[in-house]
C-alpha cells in the first residue's frame, strides 16, 4: 500500500496544494486532500474505542480510508466547520462547537503521524512576541517593538523611534495567495493617529520601529533547507509599508548570508517547526532584520516565478522523519 499523507487545507485553496500533491504521488504516496471547512456537510469521519482497541475511518468522495493507514499530515490551512443553512440558527453554535471537538479528536488520534506542522507546534509558534524572543535570543536582529493598551505608553514609544513607527496585527487574516479584503497590511503610524484613547486602549496591536529597507525577503524553510526570493518594495505607495498589496513586483533569487541563514534555523528548532515561511528585510547598510516567521506561510510566488523546488521539498518532508539538528544551513 503506498503511504497516505492527508492534505489539510480548505476549498478555496489551489495551486500549491496541487503541487505538493504531485510531488507525493510522483515519489509513490497516496495524498488525500481533506478540505476542513467542508466538514460536516461534504465528508464524514469516524472514531471508533473499545475495550481493547480504538479505530477510525474518513469517508470522503464515496472512498473510505482508514486512518491506522495515514503516515503523515500536511498542515497547509486550517479553516473552521461550516453549516451553511443546513441547521436552524438555534442550534448553530452548538452544532458547530460539536464539530470543532469531534476534528480536535481526530488530530489527537493522528498524533503517531509526520506532521509537518504538527498543530500545537503551529498555534505555539503564532505568537508573534514569543517568536521575536526567541529571535533574539538566536542571534537574529530584530525590530523594537510595543505591544500594549496604554495609550501613553504607545505614544512615548512612538515618540523615541527617529526612523518612524509601523502597526501591524499579530493574526493572520488572508489565508491565502491572494490575500483577501479581509487583511490589515503593515501601516505607517503618524502621531496623529495616535490621538484617541478608547481605539488604543481596545486593540493593542504591535508597534514597531520602521526599518529602511532595500528589499524584503521570503525564505522558505523546509528542515534544513532555505529557499529564499527577494523584492523590492515601490516607493510612493502611501502609508501602506508592505509588498502584499502592491502590484507589478518582481520576486528575485536571494540568500541570506551564512550567519544570518544558521541563526533562522535555530529558530526553526527552537519553534519545533519543519516548514516556516520568514520575513527579513535587507537594509540599505546591509543588515538582515527578522520580521517574523509564519508556520503555515504563502511559498507559491516562489515557485511559480523562480522556480524553486519547495513542493518537492515538503514531499521529501512528509515522507522521511526530520534530519538531525545541525547548526548548517544548506542552499536549496
Amino acid at each position: 500500500m503506498p503511504p497516505l499523507v492527508l492534505l489539510l487545507t480548505h476549498a478555496a485553496d489551489h495551486t500549491t496544494v496541487d503541487w505538493v500533491a504531485d510531488a507525493l504521488r510522483q515519489r509513490g504516496a497516496q495524498p488525500l486532500r481533506v478540505d476542513t471547512d467542508r466538514f460536516p456537510l461534504d465528508w464524514q469521519l469516524g472514531l471508533r474505542q473499545s475495550r481493547d482497541e480504538e479505530a477510525g475511518f474518513l469517508r470522503l468522495q464515496g472512498q473510505t480510508y482508514a486512518l491506522e493507514a495515514v503516515q503523515a499530515v500536511w498542515l497547509r490551512q486550517l479553516q473552521p466547520p461550516a453549516l451553511g443553512d443546513a441547521v436552524e440558527a438555534r442550534f448553530q453554535a452548538s452544532c458547530l462547537q460539536e464539530c470543532r471537538h469531534v476534528l480536535r479528536a481526530l488530530w489527537d488520534r493522528l498524533e503517531c503521524a509526520r506532521w509537518v506542522n504538527g498543530l500545537a507546534d503551529v498555534e505555539r509558534a503564532g505568537a508573534k512576541l514569543r517568536q521575536l524572543r526567541l529571535a533574539r535570543e538566536a542571534g537574529l536582529r530584530v525590530p523594537q517593538t510595543l505591544c500594549s493598551n496604554d495609550p501613553d505608553e504607545v505614544r512615548a514609544f512612538h515618540a523615541r523611534q527617529t526612523s518612524g513607527v509601523v502597526m501591524k496585527m499579530q493574526t493572520v487574516l488572508a489565508p491565502g495567495m491572494g490575500g483577501g479584503a479581509g487583511n490589515l497590511y503593515t501601516t505607517v503610524i503618524e502621531a496623529a493617529d495616535l490621538r484617541d484613547d478608547r481605539g488604543l486602549t481596545l486593540c493593542p496591536p504591535l508597534f514597531q520601529e520602521r526599518i529602511p529597507k532595500a528589499e524584503e525577503l521570503r525564505v522558505i524553510a523546509v528542515d534544513d533547507r532555505l529557499f529564499c526570493g527577494a523584492i523590492r518594495p515601490q516607493a510612493g505607495t502611501g502609508r501602506v509599508d508592505d509588498w502584499r498589496p502592491q502590484t507589478g513586483l518582481a520576486w528575485t533569487p536571494a540568500q541570506l548570508p551564512d550567519a544570518v541563514a544558521a541563526r533562522l534555523l535555530a529558530l526553526m528548532r527552537r519553534l519545533g517547526l519543519r516548514y516556516g515561511a520568514a520575513d527579513f528585510i535587507h537594509t540599505p547598510d546591509d543588515d538582515w532584520v527578522f520580521l517574523e516567521v509564519n508556520a503555515c506561510g504563502e511559498w507559491g510566488m516562489l515557485q511559480r516565478d523562480l522556480g524553486l523546488p519547495i513542493a518537492d521539498a515538503l514531499a521529501e518532508a512528509l515522507l522521511t522523519d526530520a534530519p538531525p539538528s545541525s547548526t548548517d544551513a544548506p542552499r536549496a
